[in-house]
């Protein structure tokens, strides 16, 4: 922003005191509606950062987990997330914290503006900000951070306004998740609109579609479900995803209309399935970071790095649809039968966007609530919603109860969620040990693998090395 002199020769005594010319002031970058729309805006934008939810994210989920494997012919991404072998200098988790940081950043310019919240738009907008942070809050817990459940060691700081001098120290697990609860909780007393509803800027004349770009009260809870779902607080999981399943108006894609919904491109508005994505078009995109890219056949002209395990493959009954968002065939240098990842259909006009929140998620956290809290017969009703929605064959579904039935429904999320960047997180907020499969031979038998325990170093991330020379406040992980 330019700063004009108008009172002759009076400027000079603030000489030193200018403002950039190119730039805005954090504390004044939003002041009215307009200026709070465009910084909402941005916040959005920067979660598309390949590093961050455009694409590391997800395949830290199942990468680091025992659902897939790097293929020995690879274009040398993610190698130390097969291997389990990254250290404190691996650029993969230094990016994924300052993408982190840097949208807590932008949340919190809009969070601590001096603008008053006296219209609906204004509301929901706070919301959204207050949403995003305590969205990616959560993210960075459970990326560099022990699980809820293994004790109050080190979490991550706690940044709730813009100071570029100061210098955190690291937060306990328990003020995080506190401060999470407090985010989403504060965003849901604030939001207004739903998938469906237009806002209406008058100053500007602008109008916003609310669409699954957006975040809305109903996405809130599911995330809100997901948190107290890693905490193993059932009884408020079980009322985040009740109040979706009874209220929100969402329903689950169709068996015969499973593959074209991922094969999609356009947010949506109608409730299908997705309640927050982000999405990306020719002009906002990361281009080839995608997770298409990382996953889909070679001849295609995209890596086709990533694998799933036979035995994933073969989890899916014959007449499961998911079966059909893979495709068996041969990779050149990769022995045995590659399994190549299908659900993300590369689109190199709109490409594909990034699914954060899906009503099949909701569905099996609710059944998982249920569970837990000893009523396995709406356990089964939920758990059999989404398995027999995929697999109309498949007309008695889950009848497991008691302790098997946890495992049905981890089962059910593996395969509902797969390539969605999951199962890892399902592990870890257990803390069960896994086999993580790292090659295969010609028979498509594992034959490189490691032992993966809460114990096991790349189990998290390290905090960036390049934060702690910055920041000696900042204590490392254990095992780096």
């Amino acid at each position: 922003m330019t700063v004009l002199c108008l009172t002759g020769f009076s400027c000079s005594k603030n000489f030193t005191n200018q403002f950039p010319t190119t730039g805005v002031p954090a504390a004044s970058a939003v002041s009215d509606e307009p200026s709070m729309y465009t910084a909402v805006l941005g916040m959005y934008s920067s979660l598309r950062a390949t590093d961050f939810y455009g694409r590391t994210f997800a395949v830290k989920g199942d990468l680091m987990s025992d659902d897939c494997f790097l293929s020995s012919s690879n274009s040398g991404r993610y190698i130390g997330f097969n291997n389990y072998d990254m250290d404190k200098t691996n650029a993969y988790p230094s990016a994924v914290w300052q993408n982190a940081y840097s949208t807590i950043k932008n949340a919190n310019v809009i969070i601590n503006s001096t603008v008053t919240a006296n219209t609906d738009n204004l509301n929901h907008m706070f919301g959204e900000a207050y949403a995003i942070r305590g969205m990616v809050l959560f993210d960075l817990l459970r990326n560099f951070s022990l699980p809820y459940a293994g004790g109050d060691g080190p979490g991550v700081p706690i940044v709730l306004k813009f100071d570029q001098l100061a210098k955190p120290a690291r937060n306990k697990i328990t003020e995080g998740y506190t401060q999470v609860i407090a985010d989403l909780t504060k965003a849901l007393s604030l939001v207004k609109f739903d998938q469906g509803n237009t806002m209406k800027f008058t100053a500007t004349g602008q109008s916003r579609a609310i669409n699954d770009s957006y975040i809305t009260k109903y996405a809130i809870e599911g995330i809100l479900a997901r948190v107290y779902q890693h905490m193993g607080d059932w009884n408020n999981a079980k009322a985040m995803a009740l109040d979706v399943v009874q209220n929100g108006g969402y329903s689950l894609v169709s068996s015969s209309g499973l593959v074209g919904y991922w094969g999609g491109t356009s947010p949506r508005s109608d409730k299908v399935e997705t309640m927050f994505e982000v999405t990306s078009d020719a002009n906002n995109s990361v281009g080839d970071g995608t997770l298409a890219n990382l996953y889909v056949p070679k001849p295609v002209g995209s890596y086709g790095d990533i694998l799933a395990t036979k035995a994933l493959y073969s989890s899916y009954a014959a007449t499961d649809v998911r079966r059909n968002l893979y495709n068996p065939s041969t990779r050149t240098g990769q022995l045995g039968t590659a399994y190549y990842v299908t659900k993300y259909p590369i689109d190199v006009v709109n490409y594909d966007d990034v699914k954060i929140v899906r009503y099949a998620e909701v569905i099996l956290i609710l059944a998982e609530a249920y569970h837990n809290l000893g009523d396995d017969v709406n356990a089964l009703k939920y758990l059999n919603m989404v398995a027999q929605k995929r697999d109309p064959a498949n007309a008695l579904g889950y009848i497991t109860t008691g302790a098997p039935l946890q495992d049905s429904i981890l089962s059910e999320r593996q395969k509902e969620l797969a390539f969605e960047g999951y199962r890892f997180w399902d592990l870890y907020r257990l803390q069960r040990s896994f086999v993580k499969p790292q090659s295969q031979d010609a028979s498509n038998n594992i034959n490189r693998s490691i032992t993966v325990t809460p114990a096991t170093t790349n189990y998290i991330f390290p905090i960036p090395n390049d934060e702690i020379l910055v920041n000696p406040n900042l204590a490392q992980n254990r095992g780096y």
